[in-house]
């Protein structure tokens, strides 16, 4: 039996053309969309492959799970997406133009293998961005949606996502992607306080810490990538407060780790893959704030105006960095110059560099960064809204919450320890800055730390 061979031209054709379908949505109700995609679903499930046969199957039984779940990626555009269909629209264009066209560019003009993945190619990811994105950008235009700037983050999110071997199919993949840029791009106009003008210097600046890091060598291409995206959801989310938190967070991170390197390798107590770290790391420690970024930009939105209902999400992402940074500290300068570590909760001395483990020296620096991301972000958010934010009380508590956040981790890796296998370090680190983020909630309901209404009384301007 000869090898099963797939017209990839025919398929992506097919993939491409029904992308045309969204400037559709241009006159259809959501109601009306979604049941089109149902029976989309339904037909290609029983009807598509029989018609084209084996030729645009990527294996010999001659059915594709593809084809059924490019309808169904459209679908939860579409009931995501349902009171804004020109996002679904951009969605739709690039899983169709930007996948399908990268495909069929990348076999045509190889150029160069991706570095992250030999299976990609240079030319394909160009083919991507550039007729995807123009696909995108026009069927915005059509549907009256002119931020070309929302469509290029949502573009090369989607496209840095395909290119990548997650052993997702694109069909989810790249549609998801593109989804939580526009959720996060989109709604950028809806905050109040956010300096827009200014944006794009701070997504400058995020690319080049990103590029740093990853050629300063604390990073790994993964990590580069990981941060760049979380930096970038930080910033269009909840502006560039939140982000210099997370800039101190690195700061600090990345010297704690470097500083005595190899005397913690020797002992084997250092960072692995020479201190760099990857996207796993990225996700641990800021994954909270990009949540509370996203929080942050929804609120603004519902809360009409309210500015306490955004400045709580917004002081619960530094606390939650500033966890991040106390803990990182914590645990690197620990290993360094820790004379004794013992296990919080039975005071038992153990090795340095075991999990759960602490020491006075490591819990004072920990203290110290934590304090230090607490006081720039505080001063940082104090700018942005002219000076009527900032009080010691204010610092104080996020430094308070951020130590007490590590301190409940290295309770939780202790316990676990002892009661059976280590949780992953990146589960901890996630612990620990939701920890640090809920703590400051209950401190703000309880004590009241910032006083949005000075904020309403000052005039508005900028700084």
């Amino acid at each position: 039996m000869p090898a099963h061979v797939t017209n990839e031209t025919l398929r992506k054709s097919l993939h491409i053309a029904f992308g045309l379908v969204a400037f559709a949505l241009k006159w259809l109700s959501w109601p009306m969309a979604a049941a089109v995609c149902v029976v989309a679903i339904v037909s290609n499930w029983l009807v598509l492959h029989r018609l084209v046969g084996r030729a645009v199957a990527r294996h010999e039984r001659g059915y594709d799970a593809g084809i059924v779940l490019y309808p169904v990626a459209v679908l939860l555009l579409i009931l995501v997406f349902h009171d804004a269909l020109h996002f679904a629209a951009i969605g739709w264009m690039l899983l169709a133009f930007g996948d399908g066209i990268a495909t069929l560019a990348g076999k045509a003009f190889r150029l160069a293998p991706l570095p992250w993945n030999r299976d990609k190619s240079l030319g394909g990811l160009i083919a991507f961005v550039v007729l995807g994105g123009a696909g995108a950008l026009a069927v915005a235009y059509w549907m009256n949606y002119r931020e070309p700037l929302v469509v290029l983050i949502a573009t090369l999110a989607a496209a840095l996502v395909e290119s990548m071997p997650l052993g997702v199919d694109d069909n989810l993949a790249v549609p998801f992607a593109a989804s939580v840029a526009l959720l996060v791009a989109g709604i950028h106009p809806t905050l109040p306080y956010s300096t827009w003008p200014h944006t794009p210097a701070w997504l400058l600046v995020n690319g080049a810490l990103a590029l740093l890091g990853y050629f300063a060598r604390s990073v790994s291409f993964s990590g580069a990538l990981g941060g760049f995206l979380l930096g970038t959801i930080i910033i269009l989310g909840a502006g560039w407060p939140l982000y210099v938190a997370l800039l101190a967070f690195f700061i600090i991170g990345t010297g704690a780790t470097k500083l005595g390197y190899q005397r913690k390798a020797k002992r084997g107590l250092a960072e692995g893959h020479g201190g760099r770290r990857g996207i796993s790391h990225a996700f641990a420690n800021v994954g909270t704030a990009a949540i509370c970024a996203i929080a942050v930009s929804r609120l603004a939105r519902a809360a009409a105006g309210q500015m306490e209902y955004e400045l709580l999400p917004l002081f619960m992402g530094i606390a939650s960095l500033a966890t991040a940074a106390a803990d990182t500290t914590a645990s690197e300068i620990g290993q360094l110059l820790g004379k004794r570590a013992f296990l919080p909760l039975t005071l038992r001395r153990v090795p340095t560099g075991t999990e759960g483990a602490i020491s006075v020296e490591g819990t004072l620096a920990g203290a110290i960064g934590g304090f230090i991301v607490a006081l720039v972000s505080t001063w940082a958010v104090d700018r942005q809204f002219f000076g009527a934010i900032f009080s010691w009380s204010l610092v104080g508590a996020l430094a308070l919450c951020a130590f007490s956040g590590s301190y409940l981790e290295s309770l939780a890796g202790s316990w676990n320890r002892r009661h059976g296998e280590p949780m992953p370090n990146g589960v901890l680190n996630f612990f620990n800055t939701v920890a640090g983020a809920v703590l400051f909630y209950y401190a703000q309901l309880a004590f009241g730390l910032f006083d949005w209404h000075a904020y309403l009384q000052r005039p508005m301007g900028g700084s």
